[in-house]
């Protein structure tokens, strides 16, 4: 409920054909960045040394902070941007209740075992491939019953979700497999200091930080000489740049392939940075993207679907970050042999880079089909 309707208000502060958009996006989520950064020195400081009770409960805290504050200034700086449509009433409260009443329900489950017995019932890669048959089927049906000229541009939206998967599947492996490798693989001395592993799940917030008015200025000035890119090729550029950085962590896993040698935080740093360059020219852009192309009827609505795709994306990493392991030992045979965790970080040097192909190549034809959105 938050995400979609939040980058729905961003997009309903331009009008239609504004070049700034893209480069507004990119500062909402250098701000969203912000948060993040600090969060994982105040919540993971408090998980490692203090314990994990205080870890998420500062992290309470800082959302109930953030609600008052805005609250407190809607109305001053945002009018009437986010109110309900005229004649339509506000279900705030109602998401509201029945959020607080799914958490419960989903509490008891926990408590009672039912969700664990579902876990070893149900597999997970049984589960994922359902839910995108289902996403896809409802897709087709959903861009068939549309206007017309409303058909292409939603459905380079759909088209567009399969190859933001591709990239949060790999870009999310941060939380996992990239910093249990940070964790256990990785010398994290600086001087006489142990680098706390948490510290470095604010590397790419604080890049973002840094680099996102860059970008957002970049975005303005393309757009304003109409030379914007397309967002295709932004996607492309995303994922040829999350290849990138993974080619570091490749380097880093045949480094550390010797259980007597442990990769300089100089890999990781570098694999945050390119990974974040890429996020810059994908994500942000995005969420833009779906406001300018979505019917007017149906931009909140879009925009929660959008979001399906980083939840697959989420389901899928956890499932493929299980099997890093099994690679290692060479029990899932790959196509190269590498030695260590390498042959599973060469996983998404060779996916995310051949996505970032193939979507390149299908630029003209997407921009086609999206009539002069994209």
């Amino acid at each position: 409920h938050f995400k979609p309707c939040v980058s729905v208000m961003v997009g309903q502060l331009y009008e239609p054909g504004d070049a700034r958009r893209d480069g507004a996006f990119t500062i909402f989520y250098m701000g969203i960045n912000l948060g993040a950064f600090l969060s994982a020195f105040v919540c993971g400081t408090l998980g490692e040394r203090v314990g994990w009770h205080w870890g998420f409960g500062s992290a309470a805290v800082g959302m109930l902070a953030g609600l008052a504050l805005y609250v407190a200034l809607r109305q001053r700086l945002l009018g009437d941007i986010g109110r309900p449509p005229a004649g339509r009433s506000n279900l705030a409260v109602r998401f509201a209740l029945g959020g607080v009443a799914v958490a419960a329900l989903f509490a008891l489950f926990h408590h009672a075992g039912v969700l664990a017995a579902l876990a070893t019932a149900v597999p997970g890669r049984g589960v994922a491939l359902v839910l995108v048959v289902l996403v896809i089927g409802w897709a087709v049906r959903f861009v068939a019953r549309l206007e017309p000229n409303e058909r292409g541009p939603t459905a380079t939206i759909f088209v567009f979700m399969l190859f933001n998967a591709v990239f949060w599947l790999a870009f999310e492996q941060a939380g996992s497999s990239l910093n249990l490798f940070t964790d256990l693989r990785t010398n994290r001395m600086l001087g006489g200091f142990e680098v706390p592993t948490t510290w470095f799940q604010s590397v790419n917030a604080g890049l973002i930080f840094l680099l996102a008015p860059l970008f957002a200025g970049l975005w303005s000035w393309l757009g304003h000489r109409g030379r914007d890119p397309g967002q295709p090729v932004k996607i492309a550029l995303g994922l040829g740049f999350l290849s990138l950085g993974y080619v570091f962590m490749v380097w880093a896993g045949r480094v550390a392939a010797d259980p007597a040698v442990k990769a300089s935080m100089a890999f990781v740093l570098a694999t945050y940075f390119w990974h974040t360059v890429g996020e810059l020219c994908l994500s942000p852009t995005g969420l833009s993207y779906v406001t300018r192309a979505a019917p007017e009827r149906y931009v909140s609505f879009l925009m929660g679907v959008w979001f399906i795709s980083t939840f697959l994306a989420n389901l899928g990493g956890g499932l493929v970050a299980s099997q890093v392991e099994a690679i290692e030992r060479g029990e899932i045979a790959l196509p190269w042999h590498l030695g260590g965790q390498a042959d599973f970080f060469m996983l998404f040097v060779v996916s995310a880079g051949a996505a970032g192909v193939l979507i390149f190549l299908l630029a003209p034809r997407l921009g086609r089909l999206a009539r002069g959105v994209v």
